[in-house]
């Protein structure tokens, strides 16, 4: 029998409607349904990719024993942090706050009135691996709800008033430049010069602070800046944490030398990787880094583009009952069964086989050696090698075609599209794909016509946007004009960004909340995002986008508004420097200026030409005139502004 999910819009949502859970989706009836009925609430979050997530769901909610526990006990919402995640992030920050980490699926307990007391992420059904069972955690609040309701209550006030608190904060501080040299030091700290990426794992895309790095080293070459991009855009397009028979990035590696990832694709990683190894073969000329963009283009036309225009949201990693990354590893002997001896001569020396951790017999695939070091080992020459290396992977690609397909939410949100349109002209602007063009083209089209409306951008249909997406799309936008020249998109650039400034913008403290309303539960609380998480933040991206509005429309506004988003974090990026890559790449546009290019007869070569924060328009002068920040010069050609 149904639930109420069955109506849900959400995909993530539907999946629930038949599980024996009395679900409600975030609503003011779960609420009031709670207060009447004097219960706690269960509010669990996740993601229709997420792979944890279908694993509570499985030993969980789809359990007979623990469902009657839940319906006659508490007041069960289900929210798809991908649909609100507004609501996701409230509830992160006091997850963090409880348990030092936090991520999907989200488990927390709440009182009628929303208010948090208890929470964590995955819980096993029975009490194992040092956990807490979900049955006994279940019997247990539910108990304390009971019989000692004045400690939970004291606790869930406590934790409201230290996130009312939190959101408080003022951060405000001058800009100086040692915040950026902060920064970059920082990062090159926390580079794995060993295996490539920051950190350690599980390991994260962290486009922007690649990014952040290639600018840097524009500016200030140094062998040291070089080695950092280098050696992890190698690692990341060369391990498994990349699609190898077909094209684009999961979401990421759970081991540190990005051989077994966890496999999801999501389009808002892709999005940025696609901008990130445009800029990265514009400026380092590997070959591999052209094939790593195409691929990631490749995937999305294949399975991820709507015929309408759009780009779809993500792809699970899952097939069948829990078989995580089963549609895209392979046996050996499957791989042998399905080569020519000579395909798989260059297969087995080409790339290595990584094992996954719970199932060994299926290989992930990672690229051991480059063509060129096959064509040396094997004598053949990299023509030989390329084409037999091609109809290898074409020969997977048809097999693993036959297998049952990890599931595709085809959910349009503005967002990631927006960061998609963006990748797409970055690609362009490199490769000169006209394809990608139009597939941009078209995505916007779309966007404006089914989430614009009356002067407000839609998150997704039938829900408001989120700051995100006004920042997001008005940078998007931007893109299309300087590649289009159409001055629509500048317009209508313009005017969504004074939207957000008019929904969102905090005039106490600056800076852009997150979203515009509040409501039932911590949305009660506003919140301003600067983290990385780790695809830019709204407001780590905005001060780039109001300063490059400031510069093509001449309105100081824009300018002023970027200096103060910037300054309402300085603080804040000044004591964790990792916060906000996305916010260091606007700090360093800032400092340096947006370099404006205005040319009638040079336009596609100052275009194609790679330099940072540059922005072409086409103009009737003679020449080139370049303006950084108040200063313009004149030159005659385009070879003059390249030293």
């Amino acid at each position: 029998m149904a639930n109420r999910l069955l109506k849900a819009k959400s995909p993530y949502l539907q999946k629930s409607a038949h599980q024996p859970v009395d679900w409600y989706e975030w609503s003011d009836e779960a609420f009031q349904k709670a207060r009447e009925e004097d219960k706690p609430i269960l509010l669990s979050i996740g993601g229709v990719w997420c792979h944890w997530c279908h694993v509570m769901a499985h030993e969980s909610f789809e359990n007979p024993e623990i469902a009657r526990i839940i319906n006659e006990n508490f007041i069960a919402i289900k929210v798809d942090r991908d649909e609100r995640p507004d609501v996701d992030r409230r509830y992160q920050e006091v997850v963090i706050a409880l348990t030092g980490s936090g991520g999907w699926p989200l488990t927390v307990f709440l009182t009628p009135d929303g208010k948090a007391f208890f929470g964590g992420t995955y819980f096993p059904p029975d009490d194992r691996w040092g956990r807490p069972g979900f049955k006994s955690l279940l019997l247990r609040i539910s108990k304390l709800w009971k019989e000692e309701r004045h400690r939970v209550l004291k606790s869930a006030e406590s934790i409201y008033e230290s996130l009312i608190n939190y959101s408080k904060q003022n951060f405000k501080d001058p800009i100086e430049e040692v915040l950026l040299q902060k920064g970059i030091s920082t990062l090159l700290a926390s580079i794995d010069y060993q295996f490539g990426g920051v950190g350690s794992a599980p390991k994260f895309h962290h486009a922007k602070a690649f990014e952040l790095l290639i600018i840097h080293d524009y500016f200030n070459p140094s062998d040291i800046l070089k080695k950092a991009v280098i050696l992890s855009l190698d690692a990341m397009a060369k391990g498994g944490v990349y699609d190898h028979i077909l094209g684009g990035f999961f979401r990421y590696s759970t081991d540190e030398k990005w051989h077994i990832p966890h496999f999801e694709k999501m389009l808002y990683d892709n999005a940025e990787l696609l901008s990130l190894y445009s800029i990265a073969y514009k400026t380092l000329g590997k070959n591999l880094y052209k094939k790593t963009a195409e691929g990631i283009l490749r995937y999305y036309k294949t399975y991820g583009y709507d015929p309408d225009g759009g780009f779809y949201a993500s792809q699970d990693a899952d097939i069948g009952m829990l078989d995580e990354g089963g549609y895209y590893t392979f046996t050996e002997k499957e791989i042998e069964g399905l080569l020519s001896p000579e395909e798989l001569r260059v297969f087995a020396l080409h790339f290595g086989f990584a094992s996954m951790p719970h199932e060994p017999a299926k290989k992930v695939l990672y690229i051991n050696m480059e063509e060129e070091e096959v064509a040396k080992a094997t004598g053949m020459s990299p023509e030989e090698v390329e084409k037999l290396l091609e109809s290898g992977k074409n020969k997977l690609l048809h097999y693993r075609q036959e297998r049952e397909m990890p599931y595709i939410d085809k959910t349009i949100y503005t967002n990631w599209n927006a960061l998609m349109i963006s990748g797409l002209c970055d690609y362009w602007k490199v490769f000169k794909d006209e394809e990608a063009l139009r597939m941009a083209l078209k995505t916007a089209e779309r966007l404006l016509r089914d989430h614009y409306k009356d002067g407000v951008v839609y998150h997704k249909e039938g829900i408001e946007g989120y700051s995100e997406d006004y920042i997001f799309l008005a940078r998007a936008l931007l893109d299309l004009f300087e590649v289009t020249q159409d001055r629509t998109y500048l317009e209508t650039s313009r005017d969504i960004m004074k939207r957000a400034i008019e929904f969102f913008w905090d005039h106490t403290d600056w800076g852009f909340y997150d979203s515009a309303k509040g409501g039932e539960g911590l949305l009660s609380v506003r919140l301003k995002n600067l983290q990385d998480t780790p695809t830019q933040s709204s407001n780590g991206s905005a001060a780039y986008t109001l300063l490059l509005l400031g510069a093509l429309t001449d309105d100081t506004d824009f300018i002023n508004y970027g200096e103060k988003t910037l300054q309402a974090f300085s603080r804040f990026v000044k004591d964790v420097p990792m916060v906000s890559h996305s916010y260091l790449v606007s700090l360093y546009a800032y400092l340096k200026g947006i370099y404006k290019v205005e040319t009638r007869d040079f336009f596609q070569e100052a275009l194609h030409l790679f330099r940072p924060f540059k922005f072409v328009v086409k103009s009737d002068v003679d020449g080139l005139l370049v303006c950084e920040g108040q200063t313009c010069q004149k030159y005659e050609n385009i070879n003059q502004i390249l030293t």
